[in-house]
């Protein structure tokens, strides 16, 4: 407990150490008024016993009452200040170590996302920061117990160690179940954030047409309740299970508390202990049951110390996902030759299938290449390895001649510039959503918002480029699903501008309708020029533009060409062309009228 609560001291002091002085002394100065309460009373036992003057005891008693008075409220306001100091703290800290590793494991690793949230007090509904609140109570309680045996020992000091080993059993014990109950319910926290996502589909708008439509709502609460309830049984029956040892203890500490009452009573009938000294012992002896035994005041800091230690755990876990993507400074420009993936194999963690196995593909810098292939052949996966938020398990990716893995992937990161199919959309403002292409660099976020065909979007928003993007804020707006895709990919080109050399495409104009789509189209050799370009896409009117095309086909390239050179093969590509070049036409379709149609 004492190591515990020296571990708290320290955080709260990096976070504030005057306040958490301020807190501690407080606790301190209120631990010393009991003991001095007990004496005071006891004087004016005493007084009345005697017949002197209780004047000195009653003044006594009313400033001692008044400071109780007074500092109650100012310790409880200081904690509970220092509480939002501590949590708000160790949240950025909790942030830090999931938002600063540069690759993706680590935050779709379960047990990363188990220790985010118990370090964050998720589980047990406990903040380390809660400990503040509780901790000058529990240093005021520690000294009521070691004050209050003091007096007891002044009275039979064979009582004192009979006391500590009766409270001591009985606090061990419990803090000891308590703690199991606790692991119990640290063990349940997958299943607990599988009920908070479910409890976070009922509250959220992002889903709410679906849940609506479909009538979902009742359907989660439903399944919320009864998933928490699944996990909540689970520990309930844990707490219980010790009943018959607990109603033990509480029977032995009935036994020791009676037999000192039993002796102070005793004394003060037979004479040998005055009434003041009795009313002495017998607060002190109150004191000591009170303050010694374990109760839900130890809780809190209990809960904040594990807080702390799966806060430790999830930092290592992020410091080695650091260390894992380490790396140098890129070549300058890079790439300025190309960029090559050679015998490249990559699995996903968790699962047994590669998506790639053996993979080669060379990119030629300054120039657009486009990759096309059902769904799962490990297209989107290429721009994670290209993006270096993943490394291959074997083989290895060159720029420039350079192994990606020896360059420093955030500062490679700022030579790309793409527009992920489950790109960002953000709720702020409009400027700020394509300026973030480009965090810290002054460029011109409307040029590339009329690159990316957004200006008549940006004129008709209320406030402009400062518009805030979500109608849950004042003043704020919603877009739809093309108007978003037009500012990442405004973003995109803002990164370009910006000093990226490499943009990636994927899926860049799903959400928009033919027109939007064509007039992106009809300027990609003015958005990609002098750019290495890399075109994602299912639409073949967006790939035909590339100047050089592959086929992805379970992890592997099985066509590489030009529009026209692929067509005239005849194989897969062409086939792919020309089932989805029919939709446009009417009746059969060869590949060359197609071509002309689509």
């Amino acid at each position: 407990m004492a190591n515990g609560v020296l571990r708290l001291l320290r955080v709260f002091a990096s976070v504030d150490r005057r306040l958490t002085v301020a807190v501690t002394a407080l606790g301190g100065s209120q631990g010393l008024l009991l003991p001095s309460f007990t004496l005071a009373i006891g004087a004016l036992a005493g007084a009345v016993e005697s017949g002197a003057s209780a004047t000195g005891p009653l003044v006594a008693l009313a400033v001692l009452f008044t400071l109780q008075r007074l500092l109650d409220p100012v310790t409880t306001e200081l904690g509970s200040i220092l509480a939002r100091e501590v949590d708000e703290a160790l949240t950025a800290r909790v942030m830090r170590a999931m938002a600063e590793p540069p690759g993706l494991a680590h935050v779709e690793d379960p047990e990363v996302l188990d220790a985010a949230l118990q370090a964050l007090g998720g589980v047990t509904g406990t903040t380390p920061g809660a400990s503040a609140v509780q901790l000058p109570f529990i240093i005021k309680r520690r000294i009521w117990y070691g004050s209050s045996l003091l007096i007891v020992g002044a009275y039979r000091w064979w009582l004192v160690p009979v006391l500590l080993v009766a409270y001591g059993i009985a606090f061990r014990f419990l803090r000891s179940h308590h703690d199991q109950v606790t692991l119990v319910m640290h063990g349940q926290t997958d299943r607990l954030r599988r009920a908070y996502y479910l409890r976070t589909l009922a509250l959220t708008h992002t889903v709410a047409k679906e849940t609506r439509v479909f009538g979902l709502a009742p359907w989660f609460v439903d399944r919320y309740r009864s998933s928490w309830l699944d996990v909540m049984r689970d520990i309930w029956a844990r707490r219980n299970e010790r009943w018959r040892e607990i109603v033990g203890l509480a029977a032995g500490l009935v036994a020791v508390e009676g037999l000192a009452f039993w002796l102070v009573a005793t004394d003060v009938a037979a004479g040998d202990l005055g009434v003041a000294g009795g009313v002495i012992v017998t607060q002190a002896l109150v004191a000591a049951a009170a303050a010694g035994q374990f109760d839900w005041i130890y809780l809190e800091p209990a809960q904040g110390n594990l807080a702390l230690d799966k806060l430790d755990v999830l930092e290592q876990r992020a410091a080695r996902a650091r260390d894992a993507l380490a790396g140098g400074p890129p070549p300058a420009e890079a790439p300025t030759r190309s960029i090559r993936f050679e015998g490249v194999r990559f699995t996903y963690p968790g699962r047994d299938e590669p998506v790639f196995d053996g993979f080669d593909l060379e990119i030629d810098a300054g120039r657009s290449l486009a990759i096309v292939g059902e769904n799962g052949a490990g297209k989107t996966t290429f721009v994670k390895l290209l993006a270096r938020l993943y490394d291959p398990d074997e083989g290895r990716i060159l720029v420039d001649g350079v192994d990606l893995r020896h360059i420093d992937p955030v500062t490679w990161r700022r030579r790309l510039a793409p527009v992920f199919q489950d790109f960002l959309q953000l709720e702020v403002s409009a400027h700020d959503n394509v300026a973030f292409g480009a965090l810290g660099v002054d460029g011109d976020v409307a040029r590339a918002g009329n690159l990316a065909g957004a200006a008549s979007l940006i004129a008709r928003l209320p406030s402009g480029w400062n518009t805030v993007l979500s109608r849950e804020f004042t003043g704020g707006t919603q877009l739809s699903g093309g108007e978003w895709q037009r500012l990442a990919l405004a973003r995109a080109l803002y990164a370009v501008q910006c000093g990226a050399g490499v943009l990636i495409l994927d899926e860049p104009t799903a959400a928009m309708d033919v027109r939007g789509e064509a007039e992106v189209y009809d300027r990609f050799l003015d958005l990609t020029r002098g750019v290495t370009t890399i075109v994602i896409s299912h639409r073949f009117s967006t790939v035909r533009r590339a100047d050089r095309i592959v086929v992805v086909e379970h992890g592997q390239v099985v066509e590489d060409g030009s529009h026209a050179e692929l067509v005239a093969r005849g194989d897969r590509y062409a086939r792919m062309y020309q089932l989805q070049a029919a939709r446009f036409v009417e009746g059969p379709t060869d590949p060359t009228v197609a071509e002309t149609s689509a």
